[in-house]
């Protein structure tokens, strides 16, 4: 290759409804691992390293546009959806007087390695150029006659798709759609995974002449092939062995395939990372999750969002965790929920706990069994353990929260907080009424209802005196015999 480096443009087809999802939503911003479709081909395409990437746009474009959320990308609207080549013939402004590649891929192929478009376009470059021909004085030389190549693979079942139609050198005679095969073409098991490169001055000189002649009465993008062949120039197939990099989402069955099939990439990597999953299978994965190594995850959790979770800690069975930071050697125990919140190092959450509404669990600290924490801050230390809910507080370090403690933090109208120094004790069943403060190391009685500020150091409780009525039982009794 030498010095003489193709430049290209990436152009990816995002304009159809895709009937078969029965959706209102546009296929393409339908979510795969938490983001959109599109996001993973838009992905690909930036490996490859394009000049510009082109997003041809249509149905409800603007819900689009905002799942794609690229600021320096180009935009084209394809206001009738008339087929991939009308498509392509919208963006020609933009790539009309380029000496370069022009690449095609459609919204709807999440599973394309961004190494494989990176590849096809050195290949396509590889074709292009002769190196260091004699008669050029060791000078790059253009072959004139290589316009394009296809992105092909094998699959079991071509049921559905495009076969391609080559030659012994690998040059492609013609792609031939399903409906318009005949029965030997039929057989073909090497079809086109609709992923096309262009030299962008001949696809230039053919583009407007498509045709729409077929069952769909659209303008296909592989009939650009047939009118490059007519011109004498040449379309080779690439075969990339990996088929399931091509899986194309039509409908919403394919869309749960694509997704196991992500989901059980993303776990590989991560185990090659040095995560530990018990049974991968039931675990869910999203794509902005990071893990650390000698992190364990047991069976049926979900990893949501932009979570991350640091070195040997534990994720027990059937947890679920959303936009939330897990520090080191923390312990969530079985049925816990944690979203949008901190979980500092060596703190123990659950079993059957809730934390959520950026709440920040300190070192160390441990919330147990049904407790629910919301809004709060939860100091180094300090333990909850059991069936206790939290909202709008401050707790400090090293804080004893005795089982049943409510902090009653709405009023009806507003919400207002609590706060709990270091050392407090709290008496099981204590109903702290906000606004309220517990000092240092004070201590409030079981069963209590405090509604005022306990200063430090001092007991508070709040209880009617107990009365007991002898031989109660036998009274009534009698009153109800008689």
């Amino acid at each position: 290759m030498g010095h003489n480096h193709e430049r290209h443009v990436a152009i990816i087809l995002a304009a159809g409804k895709g009937t078969r999802f029965r959706s209102k939503k546009p296929k393409v911003i339908h979510n795969i691992l938490g983001k959109p479709m599109i996001h993973y081909i838009s992905l690909a395409a930036r490996w490859s390293n394009p000049e510009r990437i082109i997003y041809v746009i249509g149905h409800e474009k603007e819900q689009v546009k905002k799942a794609i959320n690229c600021l320096n990308c180009i935009y084209v609207e394809q206001e009738e959806q008339l087929g991939t080549g009308h498509a392509v013939a919208q963006t020609k402004p933009y790539w009309e007087n380029f000496d370069g590649i022009v690449m095609v891929l459609n919204g709807d192929l999440p599973l394309v390695e961004g190494e494989t478009l990176k590849n096809a376009v050195k290949y396509m470059e590889a074709m292009l150029h002769f190196e260091g021909a004699p008669a050029e004085g060791g000078e790059n030389y253009r072959n004139e006659k290589v316009a394009g190549v296809v992105l092909t693979t094998k699959v079991p079942n071509p049921l559905g798709y495009g076969r391609v139609i080559k030659d012994k050198n690998h040059r492609i005679v013609r792609i031939v759609e399903e409906k318009d095969a005949t029965h030997e073409e039929q057989q073909i098991d090497e079809i086109n995974t609709g992923i096309y490169l262009f030299y962008a001055p001949y696809l230039k000189q053919v583009i407007d002449r498509l045709e729409n002649n077929n069952a769909q009465r659209e303008y296909y993008l592989t009939d650009v092939i047939k009118l490059l062949n007519q011109m004498g120039k040449e379309v080779y197939a690439l075969l990339v062995p990996d088929y399931t990099q091509f899986i194309g989402v039509n409908d919403r069955w394919n869309l749960s395939k694509v997704e196991n099939i992500l989901r059980m990439k993303y776990l590989q990597f991560w185990s090659y990372a040095g995560t530990t999953f018990h049974n991968p299978e039931t675990v869910y994965i999203e794509f902005d999750v990071e893990l650390s190594p000698d992190v364990e995850i047991y069976q049926n959790v979900s990893l949501k969002g932009r979570t991350s979770i640091g070195e040997n800690s534990i994720i027990e069975e059937n947890c679920v965790i959303k936009n939330s930071k897990i520090g080191k050697n923390v312990r969530v125990l079985t049925g816990s929920i944690i979203e949008n919140s901190v979980v500092e190092d060596n703190a123990v959450v659950g079993p059957y706990a809730r934390i959520r509404d950026n709440t920040v669990i300190k070192q160390g600290a441990q919330i147990g069994n049904f407790v629910e924490v919301k809004k709060s801050v939860i100091g180094e230390k300090t333990a909850a353990k059991h069936l206790t809910y939290i909202g709008d507080a401050e707790i400090g370090k090293e804080v004893n929260i005795g089982a049943g403690t409510i902090t009653c933090n709405y009023d009806g109208f507003k919400k207002h907080k609590t706060v709990i120094k270091d050392k407090a004790f709290i008496g099981s069943d204590t109903m702290l009424v906000a606004p309220i403060t517990v000092g240092e190391e004070a201590i409030t009685g079981s069963g209590s209802v405090i509604t005022k500020d306990v200063p430090d150091r001092a007991l508070a409780v709040e209880r009617s005196p107990l009365k007991i009525i002898e031989n109660y039982a036998q009274k009534r009794k009698k009153r109800e015999n008689d």
